[in-house]
């Protein structure tokens, strides 16, 4: 993601956001990190132990909490996220991309704050239960034939119009880690040996990983005849 992400999630839309988180802390990557879980009462905050303990480990990692219903339990923000709370939890809402998950009504809510906030499409992400994205579509695969030759499986794939390195590696039975597939968590990143892919990274990749030849599969197809490290 992006120097400063704002990650939101409710209910259990946070599955996905925590995949991303995990990817940035596990590579210790210094991104400023706002992370905001609206739940329904404190005993429903998921992973509240986890995220506890990495914001307290990593000083760049800064964790809210919002429940819905009031309780004697809960000394938190309570109620509904609406612009102002937003705002309250993330002052620097502007300068940061959000990358957004939750049930639909949360969804909806989200989208009218960031707009009435006036935020750019661009610093907007989301993606949905059914794992579809509001982000830009994957770029147009190469007329004629394209082939993934896997180097160290030794297995060639030859890919179907639009897929993905990730779809041909599924569908040729071998396995790629993957959480967000938008682009953004690089939990997916492998390394092309040769060849060329047209990529959509959401900023899951380092300029560094970048050089060193790591492509992204959940958003990567082949132009052409492309060898993988895999």
């Amino acid at each position: 993601p992006c120097e400063k992400p704002l990650f939101l999630s409710g209910g259990s839309g946070i599955t996905p956001v925590m995949s991303m988180l995990r990817a940035l802390t596990d590579r210790a990557s210094g991104h400023d990190i706002r992370f905001i879980h609206c739940a329904r009462t404190a005993d429903d905050i998921a992973f509240r132990s986890e995220l506890e303990a990495l914001a307290a480990r990593f000083s760049n990692v800064e964790v809210s909490f919002v429940c819905s219903q009031q309780s004697s339990a809960w000394q938190g923000p309570t109620g509904r996220i609406d612009g102002p709370m937003l705002l309250r939890l993330a002052p620097d809402l502007h300068q940061r991309t959000s990358y957004v998950c939750g049930p639909e009504p949360f969804m909806q809510t989200v989208r009218a704050c960031v707009a009435e906030s006036g935020i750019a499409a661009s610093q907007y992400h989301e993606e949905s239960f059914g794992g579809v994205s509001n982000s830009t579509p994957l770029k147009s695969a190469v007329a004629g034939p394209t082939c993934i030759h896997f180097a160290r499986s030794g297995v060639e794939h030859l890919c179907a119009p639009g897929e993905t390195l990730l779809d041909a590696a599924r569908n040729s039975g071998l396995y790629i880690p993957t959480a967000c597939q938008q682009g953004i968590c690089g939990t997916c990143r492998t390394i092309k040996l040769s060849g060329e892919v047209a990529m959509d990274d959401l900023g899951g990749l380092s300029l560094e990983e970048t050089a060193a030849g790591f492509v992204l599969a959940c958003c990567s197809r082949p132009q052409g005849t492309v060898c993988i490290d895999l």
